[in-house]
């Protein structure tokens, strides 16, 4: 995994926070966005933080390398306001980890086969081995409290969101 310096978004809003240390990220992985025909190659580097970098991002790459799986995601960096699975905004209203370059909603695995595998292990009946589910659960959240931070990760169904909780 490559982690890369790298200026602050140039994405709107303008009053958006600042990403603390922001770096881009080529991960050893391959990389999968979800789209409406489902997963397809995403080759392209992840903005985020440096500490984002450094926890969730370095143990997926770590254990899925070794599994010899892809990564399939909807979504890192994204600088919007906290919201509900629903979309609806989280009262009181704050910025979003994703505006912090803290967090990724994760989608699932990619086998070395390409067959896609959902992080909905109760509804679809080609997800993830639990057990995968709930070691890369382990791993996120121990990199993340190892560097003292508290780790913001929550089972939305259909997707999981792995983040840092705001400082």
């Amino acid at each position: 995994m490559l982690i890369t310096s790298t200026g602050q978004s140039s994405l709107p809003p303008p009053d958006k926070p600042l990403v603390e240390d922001p770096v881009k990220v080529t991960m050893d992985i391959p990389l999968f966005y979800v789209t409406e025909r489902g997963p397809t190659p995403w080759p392209h580097s992840i903005f985020c933080s440096r500490v984002f970098a450094e926890t969730v991002l370095k143990a997926m790459n770590d254990l899925l390398f070794l599994k010899h799986m892809g990564m399939v995601h909807i979504g890192f960096y994204n600088p919007r306001q906290a919201r509900k699975k629903d979309g609806s905004l989280i009262e009181p209203v704050r910025w979003s980890n994703h505006a912090y370059g803290e967090a990724m909603d994760w989608k699932g695995v990619m086998t070395a086969a390409a067959v896609f595998q959902g992080v909905d292990v109760v509804h679809d009946t080609t997800a993830m081995d639990r057990a995968l589910l709930q070691e890369i659960w382990n791993r996120c959240s121990a990199a993340i409290l190892a560097i003292g931070r508290r780790p913001e990760i929550v089972n939305e169904g259909a997707w999981i969101h792995i983040g840092l909780w705001p400082k």
